[in-house]
């Protein structure tokens, strides 16, 4: 659910991840925090959700390029699309 600027509701994020950081990566976390003006936890959780996005987008692929048997250059596809 979100309001209408489309932000989250803070009642739907019920559920909390504890991670453990070494000095060093914390440190990074705190100045990239800073950097961009967010909040470590957005950080993370964009971080995290963008590598599961980004594993299910090379999954598809993968799986679609098993199923290819015939490719086109771009040439060939313009033309195809005439």
């Amino acid at each position: 659910m979100t309001n209408k600027e489309g932000m989250l509701i803070m009642a739907e994020l019920l559920s909390v991840v504890s991670v453990r950081f070494s000095k060093d990566e914390k440190n990074l976390l705190d100045s990239y925090a800073k950097l961009y003006g967010k909040k470590q936890s957005d950080i993370i959780r964009e971080a995290a959700m963008r590598m599961i996005e980004d594993d299910m987008d090379f999954r598809l692929y993968e799986e679609a390029k098993q199923k290819t048997t015939c490719y086109y250059s771009i040439k060939e596809a313009r033309k195809e699309l005439e």
